[in-house]
């Protein structure tokens, strides 16, 4: 936990140094001489985080990292390449790697097929447990406001998950850029009533644990990628499916879901 939380502020850091250093080239207080030493180390600092980003997404499964990490990566090589004069490439040609999208798709569609591992706990909760919520990363960039039982998150870079022993479901409304989502419902403390649950993103997956005795409502939408919601599966492109326990309307508690992702994945499985 707290060499990931090293790690976060490291790239908050480092994001802030980028923005300042830019800042101040524009504005002419960096000498020409220290301009071209930074743009010499852009290219290096795309290719280092685009190859930990690419690592990352083989290591937890992220659609969203794998698609970041390859454009990073390649970028800041073609970079490094023209410099040489080995290629002939600048940041203005970013939109000619479009078909990297294509190439994250396939590399994600052959190893995505790896188990998640959890432990369900029948521990009841208490109140001091119940006052907290499972937040395991931090993001960089992030908004939280909470009030009146709701949470509104926004975020730009960045994974949340709600895993914790008891932590509390409430109504929440999460948005981000570029991140990946993890909720296991069947550990959450979950209140009377219908809990309405918004997510939404550019880039990233969502992986959901739902406990089968819990009536949910669900609909799910992804501009690129595809969707496995319990036993039905989607296609690659504008996918979309909704599901509607049977005794929903009457249960006492109960879950309405919407996700709405524009390019990533969607997993739902009950347990």
């Amino acid at each position: 936990m707290r060499y990931r939380g090293r790690k976060q502020w490291f790239f908050s850091f480092l994001l802030m140094a980028i923005g300042l250093l830019l800042l101040l080239l524009n504005i002419g207080v960096i000498s020409l001489e220290i301009t071209q030493i930074f743009v010499n180390i852009i290219p290096i600092l795309l290719l280092l985080l685009g190859v930990k980003w690419t690592v990352d997404s083989f290591l937890k499964g992220s659609f969203g990292k794998l698609l970041f990490g390859l454009f990073s990566m390649v970028l800041g090589g073609l970079i490094i390449l023209d410099g040489y004069d080995v290629v002939d490439f600048d940041y203005g040609s970013w939109w000619k790697l479009w078909p990297l999208f294509i190439i994250a798709i396939a590399i994600n569609r052959v190893g995505r097929n790896k188990p998640i591992k959890i432990s369900i706990s029948n521990e009841s909760p208490n109140k001091e447990e119940a006052s907290q919520i499972g937040f395991e990363n931090q993001p960089f960039g992030e908004k939280i406001l909470q009030k009146k039982n709701k949470m509104n998150k926004g975020f730009i870079v960045g994974d949340i998950r709600f895993s914790e022993p008891n932590w509390p479901l409430e109504t929440m409304n999460l948005y981000n850029a570029i991140g990946d989502y993890y909720f296991d419902f069947s550990k959450a403390f979950i209140p009377e009533g219908e809990t309405p649950i918004d997510i939404s993103g550019w880039i990233g997956d969502v992986k959901m644990i739902i406990p089968e005795n819990l009536p949910v409502e669900i609909t799910l939408k992804v501009q690129v990628g595809d969707i496995k919601l319990f036993d039905q599966k989607s296609a690659d492109l504008r996918s979309e499916l909704y599901y509607r326990s049977p005794e929903y309307e009457l249960a006492s508690k109960k879950i309405k879901l919407n996700v709405n992702v524009k390019i990533g994945s969607i997993r739902i499985s009950r347990v």
